[in-house]
């Protein structure tokens, strides 16, 4: 019997356009002849839409369409959940952002007891928080550009008192962005007081805490890393560019951007880059798949910018291509890898004691 691979996407999220690129790839790669491939989407409204079955390559277009046209609203999540998925079936989310990459998705699902691809309910929560990783980061050694951050209320409550603050620890350029999106979503680089302070009310829109961090000189090399116990991590990428920060267009839509894999580096450097990156890997407890993202400096100094636990899958996307890259392994291969990696997971969960009761 073929498994049933229920690839999740869409949602509430700003970055709802950048998972179903991301699922449409993932979609068209996946084996049919391993598996039965469903759509299951999420309307920007948050409406569960019933799944739809993919057995031929799609075109962005058509799967725009499959989920305005040809699917009806789910009555019940538990009804589909408990009575449609069985123990063939797993679920594959790509939903980037929040109410997917947050560790909501991961929570129902562990409710219930559904298998699916990628990091659970603790590592998704706390990577998706910029402030909460950077400070359990900071706990274990692993360096960081320097930071400052505060919610909405403080920041209208001491307005001139996190200005100065600003200033005096981070100092200009620094980047200001949201404690919870992607793909770039919110954030500013700001030169001026005057920037700072738009900028802050645009990362305002997006959530109610606000980070700021210094700008580090260098340049970005990124890696991704796969596995539950054992952590394989890839060699080290980064992207051919002429600019100094990428913003969502960059990111998605630029053709013109090249990836260099393997990064030019000195080999101790990106020995120290996989060092860091499997640290904040256990560090958070992750399963599955991470994208780990640093900052060089021209003196090989290493700052880790952020990770990704639902690393972007669209054709821009570096994680795909370091997988492919560094173990030598097609794009069909590397979503087996996370499937099975997913069924591993999920049967630990079963096996511990507070499950069996």
């Amino acid at each position: 019997m073929k498994k049933r691979v229920y690839v999740l996407y869409g949602g509430k999220s700003c970055e709802h356009e950048v998972s179903v690129e991301s699922a449409l790839n993932i979609i068209n790669e996946l084996d049919k002849n391993k598996y039965d491939v469903f759509a299951l989407y999420i309307n920007n409204d948050g409406t569960w839409t019933k799944p739809f079955q993919i057995k031929i390559s799609l075109t962005a277009s058509d799967l725009k369409q499959l989920a305005t046209f040809k699917y009806s609203q789910i009555q019940s999540l538990f009804d589909f959940f408990v009575g449609t998925l069985n123990k063939n079936s797993i679920v594959f989310p790509v939903i980037h952002g929040t109410y997917g990459e947050d560790g909501k998705i991961q929570g129902m699902l562990e409710m219930f007891n559904i298998p699916y691809v990628g990091n659970g309910v603790g590592a998704s929560s706390i990577a998706m928080d910029k402030i909460l990783s950077k400070k359990l980061f900071d706990s274990q050694g692993i360096p960081q550009a320097k930071f400052i951050s505060f919610s909405k209320k403080q920041f209208q409550s001491h307005k001139n008192l996190y200005v100065q603050l600003v200033e005096e620890q981070i100092g200009f350029p620094c980047f200001v962005k949201p404690a919870n999106m992607g793909s770039s979503i919110g954030i500013s680089r700001c030169i001026t007081v005057e920037e700072l302070l738009t900028a802050i009310d645009q990362a305002l829109h997006y959530d109610h805490m606000v980070l700021i961090e210094e700008e580090i000189k260098g340049k970005e090399v990124l890696v991704a890393l796969t596995g539950n116990e054992e952590i394989r991590c890839s060699l080290p990428g980064e992207w051919q560019r002429s600019i100094s920060f990428f913003n969502y267009e960059d990111k998605y839509m630029d053709d013109e951007l090249t990836p260099i894999i393997p990064a030019v580096l000195p080999q101790k450097t990106y020995e120290n880059i996989c060092s860091f990156a499997k640290k904040a890997y256990e560090t958070l407890g992750c399963s599955g798949m991470l994208r780990a993202d640093f900052f060089i400096t021209k003196n090989h100094e290493i700052y880790l910018n952020e990770v990704n636990t639902i690393p972007g899958f669209t054709q821009h996307s570096m994680f795909p291509l370091l997988f492919q890259k560094s173990e030598n392994k097609t794009y069909s291969e590397l979503l087996d890898y996370l499937i099975d990696l997913g069924y591993s997971q999920h049967k630990l969960k079963n096996s511990l004691q507070y499950i069996r009761g």
